[in-house]
């Protein structure tokens, strides 16, 4: 057998495995894992939990053994990591809007911020020719005017609407330094002094989710950490185009203990006082509304069904067709 005392952990690995030494290959593996999670500073940045030769030699291993258990341990080993902390803490790290034709909606929302803002991603999901004609200058001039509390302002235009859960989960997905996000319908608008108070009771290194308004809006606009969709997921974009989404997260978040979802009465009730009438895009365009009297129903069965509890994958194409807006 060849000797490893003189090589890195990685090629004693990799010698083993090629020498079908399985068992040794795993605990060489494990013991390195283990060391490796240990070591760690306690505020570990990006650079400090890089390890690509640690991760390839689990993939290898794991590859050739099957051991979830492994994998499993090397999960664990990250779950405890919390993201880091936005530098200026008295800001919105990321302020997350999906927009759907009615641009004065959004200028409302944006006419009522009151608190600084470091990103505001604007997803433009508006549906036809004529309104993403009509429309795109007018975000154009949004981005490039600027407004005084927002650093930084970034538009994605998707091929077609993406919906409600997957331009949610756009816009986390595409912003992961932001410990946490606000996001909004753009047919609200920000009580004053509620964004501030929202900021002081988020702490990025824990599991949180807070309501700005009370059920059944709590969706319409709230703040979730970065850990709390670690822990949860991700949308469910099955629920397409709108609605239901919020009740299958709400089920998720009741039923994780590790998240804490922060309820603000005073809070909810200045928001809910100046935010009165809602589904304010589907109420002016009746084609939208026609198109949302056969997604909605879709969107409540696909809800009570017990291929969604199962995560079960059948149907993802059908649903999608049956309910697009884009016809």
């Amino acid at each position: 057998m060849e000797s490893h005392s003189d090589s890195s952990p990685q090629q004693q690995i990799h010698n083993l495995l090629r020498q079908g030494d399985l068992q040794a290959a795993r605990n060489l593996a494990y013991h390195w894992l283990n060391s490796w999670t240990q070591s760690r500073p306690n505020k570990p940045c990006r650079a400090d939990l890089r390890n690509p030769a640690l991760w390839q030699s689990l993939a290898d291993v794991i590859e050739h053994t099957h051991d979830d258990y492994l994998a499993e341990r090397f999960w664990q080993s990250l779950d405890a990591i919390a993201p880091p902390i936005t530098v200026n803490s008295q800001s919105i790290p990321l302020l997350g809007i999906p927009t759907l034709n009615r641009v004065d909606l959004l200028q409302q929302l944006l006419n009522s911020l009151d608190y600084p803002v470091d990103t505001l991603a604007i997803v433009d999901n508006s549906v036809g020719a004529e309104n993403q004609a009509k429309l795109a200058p007018q975000l154009n001039a949004i981005q490039q005017t600027g407004h005084p509390k927002i650093g930084k302002i970034e538009i994605a235009k998707p091929f077609r609407n993406l919906g409600v859960a997957a331009s949610w989960n756009l816009i986390l997905t595409s912003f992961p330094d932001a410990s946490w996000t606000l996001l909004a319908n753009n047919d609200i608008q920000f009580a004053p002094g509620v964004l501030a108070a929202a900021a002081a009771s988020m702490d990025p290194s824990c599991s949180q989710f807070l309501p700005l308004l009370p059920d059944p809006q709590s969706f319409s606009a709230f703040v979730i950490t970065a850990k709390t969709w670690d822990q949860i997921g991700l949308f469910d974009p099955n629920f397409y185009p709108a609605y239901c989404e919020d009740l299958d997260y709400r089920d998720r978040l009741r039923a994780n203990p590790t998240v804490t979802i922060i309820e603000n009465p005073e809070l909810q009730s200045a928001m809910a006082s100046l935010n009165q009438q809602h589904s304010a895009t589907i109420g002016s365009d009746p084609k939208l509304a026609a198109h949302n009297r056969c997604s909605f129903q879709l969107n409540r069965i696909w809800y009570l069904s017990q291929r969604r509890i199962r995560n079960d994958p059948r149907g993802s194409w059908i649903r999608r067709w049956l309910g697009s807006w884009d016809l």
